[in-house]
């Protein structure tokens, strides 16, 4: 299949409608993600193009990608873009987007395995704790995690209206896959089924009033973080990672990815930095780093390997004591922040 160097040429290769260069020399597109099947997905600028204009444009931009090998092209239209500066997350992108919500916070990670699931419902206890009003939201649809980590064993329900009623868990609003569907099933579904299935259960929920609504993202960076950014309109996003090189290699892609999406990243933690062992000493078995870790955001916490922190949310009762609690506190403390809550 080809890949995204190629991706680029094509997109080089046309020239902007009404804007000097090309496509990708007049910042008409962003956010290109190339995946191995053969499926490319970007955003395209469209503020200063008409509707027709920009629909044959989106058309073109697919006709001549499909031609160069790939299987599938998917673009997201913004009339946002290059129209305003960079987001600011107190400006509050997310109001009025999803009823009652007055900002959305995605929690991502650029590969699995770092821990981002646990960091999520942590950091969504510990805005808890502030006294905020919260949420949180399984974006992960083809591997659910929250409803386990939360203790969560019984199925979403919906109004009259058809609206979903998200579930109390723990003082917190919680939906997702797991509580939706079989959760020891497998949901065998394409990209855009994901992240449509994503939004709609953001929008169609009856989640009241809610101060944040934490969005637990699946690793990586596509169609479900690429549907956050333009459907959602989340005010910011935090970025989990452990200390580890290549964690912190695909944390710095995931960092950029949000940056060329316009969602404010407000910082990273770092997971897993280290382990104390039972004579006491500190141990790091994924490394130490020093700084901003390389990644390209600030570091808000460096979290240890804390065992009781595994068994805990094994059982479904996630801790709010000890050093990862006090930790995703000082993270919520920085987050509040910045969203002026």
């Amino acid at each position: 299949m080809p890949g995204r160097n190629v991706a680029e040429q094509v997109l080089q290769d046309m020239a902007d409608p009404v804007r000097p260069g090309s496509l990708l020399e007049s910042g008409r597109v962003s956010g290109l993600v190339v995946k191995d099947d053969g499926t490319v997905g970007l955003v395209l600028a469209v503020d200063d193009l008409s509707r027709a204009p920009a629909q044959s444009l989106e058309v073109t931009i697919g006709r001549k990608l499909r031609e160069a090998g790939f299987t599938s092209v998917r673009v997201i239209q913004t009339a946002e873009r290059g129209s305003a500066p960079a987001a600011d997350p107190a400006a509050n992108p997310s109001a009025g987007v999803i009823p009652g919500v007055r900002h959305v916070l995605g929690v991502g990670a650029g590969k699995g395995g770092v821990g981002k699931s646990t960091i999520a419902v942590g950091l969504a206890l510990a805005l808890k704790r502030r006294g905020l009003k919260v949420g949180i939201l399984d974006g992960d649809i083809q591997g659910p995690s929250v409803h386990i980590l939360l203790g969560v064993r019984t199925r979403a329900t919906a109004t009259a209206e058809k609206r979903l009623v998200p579930i109390d868990a723990h003082g917190l609003k919680m939906l997702g896959m797991g509580v939706m569907a079989d959760p020891d099933k497998a949901v065998a579904w394409r990209g855009p089924m994901v992240a449509g299935a994503m939004v709609q259960m953001a929008t169609v929920a009856d989640w009241g009033a809610l101060d944040v609504l934490v969005v637990d993202l699946p690793p990586g960076t596509g169609d479900v973080h690429l549907s956050l950014a333009q459907k959602l309109k989340p005010s910011g996003a935090v970025v989990v990672t452990t200390p580890q090189v290549l964690a912190r290699a695909d944390a710095r892609r995931a960092v950029a990815f949000f940056e060329q999406l316009q969602v404010p990243v407000l910082g990273a933690v770092l997971n897993m930095a280290g382990l104390v062992a039972p004579d006491g000493a500190l141990l790091h078995p994924f490394g130490e780093v020093d700084g901003e870790a390389g990644i390209g955001a600030e570091i808000l916490a460096e979290l240890p390997l804390e065992p009781s922190v595994v068994a805990a949310s094994d059982r479904g009762q996630p801790l709010e004591t000890g050093a990862v609690a006090a930790g995703l506190d000082r993270v919520a403390a920085r987050v509040a922040e910045a969203l002026k809550l």
